[in-house]
């Protein structure tokens, strides 16, 4: 007998304005506009969920829910980019399998963040299983929660990911005893702004037992009239320091469009083989 599908691959339809590498695939998932001639779209009349995440989808969004209303007459929009706060997860549905979010919101109030105002503080969700940590803010949860969540994480076949990111100023012992226990693969930080360097350090010292290619740091950059200079030193920082930096431009409501040489610095530095290899020949240099 073969495994019952679950029903978003049945009886809705999927639309996503764009694909990136958290979108799902399948059956019924669909990127941007509906086909002018229909051909290759379910034939029976279910509803069109069309999930946006950036805000400068928004008028392409519309668009595209006007292409599926001529085939469907249940279409619906929303998602992160119309402040949808977001419920109980369901793996699959509006993000790739493996990925698993198991609160929303965070207590922090970053200036340059959506979370707060989006989904408020932190909300414990209940436990859906995967190797992929997405939660916003995981160790700002309760103790119990986040043990529950590890004894998930236990029974994974694939490598853990929190790609999430991981609060280095909430980080405790416990927690390492615990990630210990895990086939862990990447253990992801934050540092955008100056200030976070030194939490960072002591994250870096309490998890000195992993490898390299293991931890893994966000660094945002361009936010507040932070100029190409100083974003560099503070990436360099978070590599000299022993994290493999990924460089994320910063972006408000409206979008911004950056300079060849924002946009040359941001990719030099969210390809760890590329800016590994440029570090390499510069420390060979340096012994001539």
């Amino acid at each position: 007998m073969g495994t019952m599908k679950p029903y978003y691959e049945t009886d809705i339809i999927r639309v996503f304005p764009r694909k990136t590498k958290w979108t799902p695939s399948g059956e019924n998932v669909f990127y941007g506009y509906a086909p002018l001639t229909g051909l290759g779209l379910p034939d029976k009349d279910i509803p069109v969920f069309i999930s946006c995440v950036f805000t400068w989808d928004i008028q392409k969004a519309y668009k595209i829910k006007e292409s599926w209303s001529i085939f469907y007459s249940d279409v619906k929009i929303g998602g992160p980019a119309f402040k949808d706060p977001g419920g109980e997860f369901e793996p699959g549905l509006f993000i790739k399998p493996g990925v698993t979010i198991t609160s929303r919101g965070c207590i922090r109030n970053c200036p340059y963040c959506f979370v707060p105002k989006r989904e408020g503080k932190i909300r414990e969700l209940e436990i859906k299983s995967g190797w992929i940590v997405q939660d916003n803010n995981l160790l700002a949860c309760s103790k119990s929660h986040i043990m529950k969540v590890f004894e998930m994480l236990s029974v994974q076949k694939k490598a853990i990911k929190f790609s999430g990111g991981l609060d280095s100023g909430l980080l405790k012992d416990w927690h390492i005893d615990e990630f210990l226990k895990l086939n862990v693969g990447e253990l992801w930080f934050a540092c955008d702004e100056n200030k976070d360097l030194d939490s960072l350090k002591r994250a870096l010292d309490m998890i000195s037992d992993f490898p390299l290619n293991a931890k893994r740091c966000f660094v945002l950059m361009g936010f507040n009239g932070e100029s190409i200079k100083e974003a560099e030193r503070r990436v360099e920082s978070v590599f000299e320091m022993g994290f493999l930096p990924f460089a994320q431009l910063y972006q408000s409501v409206v979008k911004t469009e950056y300079s060849n040489d924002w946009k040359k610095l941001s990719r030099k530095w969210s390809r760890p083989a590329a800016y590994k290899s440029i570090e390499k020949e510069r420390q060979q240099l340096k012994l001539f």
